[in-house]
């Protein structure tokens, strides 16, 4: 039966702190987990210090994750990128509804390869599998990918505060910073049109017809 399959594994891990960076990123995890335990056919399963896979219920639930992973990193304040690997492929055993182990089939294999081959080109994200707006969905999904890359650490907070109120006075009163030069903040980071793009992300893989 074909499901979708999702991969990742932390941007140049080798140059983090291992210990800091196999707490963090459990702790994304688990986050990511408890909060669509209902859309994850097999939770997100650390496979590696660095790795980790599973499988969701749809390709909106595919957005849904992978969006939440790149927002909780801020709120949690991890410093990492992931890379991602997305698959509707071929397992052939039964789903593990509570650990990504154990399960079989060529789809699983052909994400990793994916995963593994990824690590030469630019992008963040890769679709593998045949099915309709195969394109649109990758694009949609690298542009938003590609604006949080844009952010630099040092703007943690702002960004943080961001995806808590979704307003700059009230981040600026969070933070106890000039509401002008917070409104100028959000403006320069561009959340705009971060919002649009997950907008389309949401539209994309939520009507695939």
């Amino acid at each position: 039966m074909k499901e979708w399959i999702v991969m990742g594994d932390v941007v140049k891990s080798s140059d983090a702190d291992q210990v800091t960076l196999q707490r963090n990123f459990a702790e994304l995890i688990k986050m990511v987990n408890e909060a669509f335990k209902e859309v994850l056919a097999s939770p997100l399963t650390i496979t590696l210090g660095d790795e980790f896979q599973g499988i969701v219920k749809s390709p909106e639930d595919v957005a849904f994750v992978l969006v939440a992973l790149e927002e909780y990193r801020w709120k949690l304040e991890i410093p990492i990128l992931i890379r991602y690997s997305v698959t509707l492929g071929q397992i052939d055993t039964d789903i593990n509804p509570v650990i990504a182990y154990g399960m079989l089939g060529s789809g699983l294999m052909e994400t990793r390869e994916a995963l593994l081959e990824m690590k030469k080109e630019d992008d963040r994200l890769v679709l593998n599998g045949d099915f309709p707006r195969k394109r649109q969905m990758s694009l949609s999904l690298n542009l938003l990918l590609e604006l949080q890359e844009q952010w630099k650490w040092k703007d943690r907070d702002i960004i943080k505060g961001y995806f808590k109120f979704k307003d700059y006075k009230k981040v600026a009163k969070d933070l106890d910073k000039d509401v002008s030069l917070m409104w100028r903040r959000f403006r320069s980071l561009d959340f705009a049109s971060y919002q649009k793009r997950k907008k389309l992300v949401n539209l994309i893989y939520g009507d695939r017809n």
